[in-house]
């Protein structure tokens, strides 16, 4: 005789209304986020498996070809714990993929284990090794060697549908014929994927310079000065490699950036314009309106509602 509203899905055998994060669409949007970056190696990386699990790694999977590692099905539980153990196994796999490649994790402890392992391995994060988090925990993601991008789940947005379909309940209304699926809010970038797997040594000091001089006005005639490369033949090589201009390109990164800073309510809409390079606000506001479809301010308050 208790309304129950149930807000994971990992006990699927349990017959109550859910609503829960749309675990698939974690995995696809991690995909996608790779697929961006041109990253072509991929590899799911967990301590466990459960169905949440599952259902991250077959969205994943059904985009990009991945390979799966899972430590409990590796290493007995009971030597999980166990460092030598688990180190030789893990430094076993990153030495087995050939660089550079990307792992999607299933939460921010797993890709903390991971980044641990790489940097004992010697291996970079993000330009040979790119990690990708799922529950975006500023705590966890922010305080790393190397700061850990993550997927929102969106879950304050889940606890709000939770309330509304329990006081629909309440009010007598019948259960929803399955379960209501909330969306993740998207990929919060931080250093550890903001890299894209390039083979031409040149496209990839481009892509450097590029980012570490956002906040200046640059375009493809100072990249090509800074690297000493002649005009034509280099946007040439760089769309070949990349697939679009090095003006697209430092747009993308702008971009990115100012998604990232429109997410701290330190950062005024003039603070996020100059730091990502526009003259002014109302140029920033344009751009970001026919890039995204939305003003920068909506964009933020769509973000700070769950949305």
């Amino acid at each position: 005789g208790v309304l129950v509203v149930d807000l994971t899905i990992s006990r699927p055998d349990v017959a109550v209304p859910r609503v829960a994060c749309d675990n698939l669409a974690v995995g696809r949007l991690a995909a996608a986020h790779f697929e961006e970056r041109r990253f072509r190696r991929v590899v799911w990386f967990s301590s466990a498996w459960s169905r949440v699990h599952e259902l991250r790694w077959r969205g994943l999977s059904e985009r990009v070809p991945a390979e799966r590692w899972v430590l409990a099905e590796a290493i007995p539980e009971s030597r999980n714990d166990d460092w030598k153990t688990y180190s030789r196994w893990v430094s076993a796999k990153l030495e087995s993929v050939p660089k550079p490649f990307a792992a999607l994790t299933y939460g921010e402890s797993d890709a903390a284990r991971l980044l641990d392992a790489a940097m004992r391995a010697g291996i970079s994060v993000p330009e040979e090794l790119a990690i990708l988090s799922v529950g975006n925990d500023p705590a966890v993601c922010e305080n790393q060697p190397v700061p850990l991008s993550s997927i929102d789940q969106n879950i304050e947005r889940g606890a709000y549908e939770g309330a509304a379909l329990l006081a629909r309940l309440m009010d007598g209304e019948p259960s929803p014929a399955g379960e209501i699926l909330v969306p993740p809010a998207g990929v919060v970038l931080r250093r550890s994927t903001d890299s894209i797997a390039v083979s031409d040594p040149l496209v990839r000091r481009a892509l450097d310079f590029v980012a570490a001089h956002l906040s200046e006005p640059i375009g493809a005639a100072q990249v090509c000065d800074a690297l000493g490369a002649a005009r034509s033949s280099f946007d040439k090589r760089f769309t070949a490699e990349m697939g679009r201009s090095v003006g697209a390109e430092i747009l993308r990164q702008r971009m990115a950036k100012a998604k990232l800073l429109l997410r701290d309510p330190g950062f005024t809409i003039a603070r996020v314009a100059a730091t990502t390079g526009f003259c002014s606000p109302s140029h920033f506001a344009n751009a970001f309106r026919a890039a995204n479809g939305t003003t920068p301010g909506r964009w933020r308050l769509a973000r700070q509602d769950g949305c």
